[in-house]
């Protein structure tokens, strides 16, 4: 008995490719959902995290939280700017926590040493200015307002009735390109995690929100019911 080995045909290969490209175009999507779902139950997992040392370095320093922005909270007479994450850093394991990995929000990295001012250099999270360099009973819903949340801008400094800025706390939520004090760039939108970011309250609790769901109350201190912005998106004025 003799044998032949036969080929592929050109049509056969043809086939297989195209039930392969079909098999890929399916399986794609799903997987690139679920690394998703692994990246967002990480960054809150970093958020957990923070939240905790945050509450920490409360109960160490008499019910203060740390200091809240680049512009005022600094170190003594060193010139450098520093975000509360970097306070926070001998409660955490690693600056890597400072980093969602979903997205790299802010990075003031720099080889040039007179340039090398800000601490983190690196991260994805904004702190709340209103919650932030205050006794822990000056927060008056701990439930409702937000401690850190994922964004581009490493502070939010802005609030409800702030007439200088691009839709009150937008500028916490949005790229900032220089285009006024305030303003940041509406086109590129932090809502990296499926249209919504996570957000850390402070009573601990870590939520994700769709942008649309989050309003001015979230971010300021002793807002009454009765002011406008009480019930407002903040994504109603960008």
């Amino acid at each position: 008995m003799t044998f032949t080995n036969r080929a592929f045909t050109l049509m056969e290969l043809l086939v297989v490719i195209a039930v392969i490209s079909v098999l890929v175009a399916l399986l794609l999507p799903v997987y690139l959902t679920v690394r998703e779902l692994a990246r967002k139950a990480t960054c809150i997992a970093n958020l957990k995290q923070l939240s905790k040392a945050w509450m920490i370095y409360a109960q160490d320093y008499n019910g203060w939280t740390p200091g809240g922005a680049y512009a005022r909270f600094s170190g003594p007479g060193d010139g450098k700017r520093y975000t509360p994450l970097w306070v926070l850093l001998p409660y955490l394991r690693t600056e890597q926590i400072f980093i969602c990995p979903t997205r790299l929000g802010w990075d003031f990295s720099t080889t040039n040493p007179q340039l090398d001012t800000h601490r983190p250099r690196q991260g994805s999270y904004a702190s709340n200015y209103q919650v932030m360099e205050v006794p822990e009973v000056m927060i008056d819903r701990p439930a409702e307002l937000i401690v850190f949340c994922d964004s581009y801008n490493p502070w939010q400094d802005c609030y409800a009735n702030c007439h200088g800025c691009t839709g009150g706390c937008s500028s916490y939520i949005w790229d900032r390109i220089g285009r006024g004090y305030y303003q940041g760039d509406t086109s590129k939108p932090t809502a990296w995690h499926n249209e919504g970011i996570n957000l850390c309250f402070a009573d601990g609790h870590i939520k994700w929100l769709n942008l649309g769901n989050i309003f001015y109350r979230n971010w300021v201190r002793f807002l009454p019911e009765s002011d406008p912005h009480y019930y407002r998106p903040i994504t109603q004025d960008w």
